[in-house]
């Protein structure tokens, strides 16, 4: 299991919900947040400049679908420079997630490829 920190334009974040809900990840959390730093190779420096991130955790193996899908549908096309996007498009980082639960129902998902078996934990 995975997690995904997708940090995108605003004006692109639905454009890739709708993409993600078509092939059935619709689970994700929608967070409004600012960026502060500098792009590699350019010269200049950016500060609170408003983003998107997108928070999804899903099994091993729809996270590369779900990386490409973002990475297409949050890239901004250039004419002078096809297949590259532009300075800000954003960043995707994944990482592992050992254990997930469920406050409502204490259930717990375990980081294995079983996934989406649940298994209940007493308290």
């Amino acid at each position: 299991m995975k997690m995904i920190w997708a940090i995108i334009r605003p004006e692109y974040s639905q454009k890739v919900i709708d993409a993600l809900e078509k092939i059935g990840i619709s689970a994700m959390t929608r967070l409004h947040v600012t960026g502060h730093g500098a792009e590699i190779g350019v010269t200049a420096n950016y500060s609170e400049i408003p983003k998107e991130m997108l928070m999804l955790v899903l099994p091993d193996i729809d996270v590369a679908r779900a990386v490409k899908i973002i990475s297409t549908m949050a890239k901004t096309w250039q004419k002078e420079n096809p297949g590259h996007g532009a300075v800000g498009d954003g960043k995707i980082f994944v990482t592992y997630v050992d254990d997930a639960y469920t406050i409502r129902t204490a259930e717990t998902r375990k980081n294995d490829s079983s996934l989406p078996a649940k298994t209940e934990t007493s308290l």
